[in-house]
């Protein structure tokens, strides 16, 4: 199980009224070894706008193997048996925070928020995790900001405010690229290069 409701496997109770997954209405799942024949049935019987989804109000959504690319280094360590099944292995809590700091949408922002102010992840985790990640550069800027926002509104939840260092290394240069271009309109048009 990949997506939020894997956090269901970590605490039980974020499913439960007033909690930050009482309206989740899906899983997303990867069954392995995946078979497209297998999960276009799976899909059918238990996928989105299934007769299964008309009858209950929930659904599965089958995940093709390789998003797994997109994920932390050593994710498949982490993971958390689900009780009751010991097949379905779940996504720990600070691997599926590092994937929603990356998409960075609001409804992603809002269970970041959630999982710190609730304890099941903290700031310092978050950071630490994403840092062992590959990005290209608009991701990184993009989850950086994003790790800023949460610092700063969920304050009192991280020992360090400091700015990533990747964030920080990318920032330098933006920087000293901006200060090479502001040097050259105050000097007309000869670019003046710093040492």
């Amino acid at each position: 199980m990949l997506g939020s409701s894997a956090l269901l496997a970590f605490s039980p109770k974020l499913g439960e009224l007033g909690n930050v997954l009482e309206l989740s209405l899906d899983a997303d799942l990867l069954v392995e070894p995946c078979d497209e024949s297998k999960a276009a049935v799976a899909h059918e019987a238990v996928g989105e706008d299934s007769l299964f989804h008309r009858e209950y109000g929930v659904y599965a959504d089958f995940m093709r193997p390789e998003i797994v690319e997109t994920f932390p280094k050593g994710w498949q360590k982490r993971c958390l048996l689900l009780e009751g099944d010991k097949s379905v292995r779940c996504l720990h809590p600070i691997d599926l925070a590092v994937i929603k700091l990356v998409l960075g949408r609001e409804k992603d922002v809002s269970l970041l928020k959630s999982l710190i102010k609730t304890e099941i992840i903290s700031i310092d985790a978050l950071r630490e995790a994403y840092q062992g990640i590959t990005l290209n550069e608009r991701e990184m800027f993009k989850a950086g900001r994003l790790l800023r926002r949460l610092e700063l509104e969920c304050g009192g939840y991280s020992t360090s405010s400091e700015v990533p260092p990747v964030v920080r290394e990318a920032k330098g240069k933006y920087k000293t690229a901006k200060a090479k271009r502001q040097r050259k309109s105050k000097s007309g048009s000869k670019l003046v290069r710093s040492r």
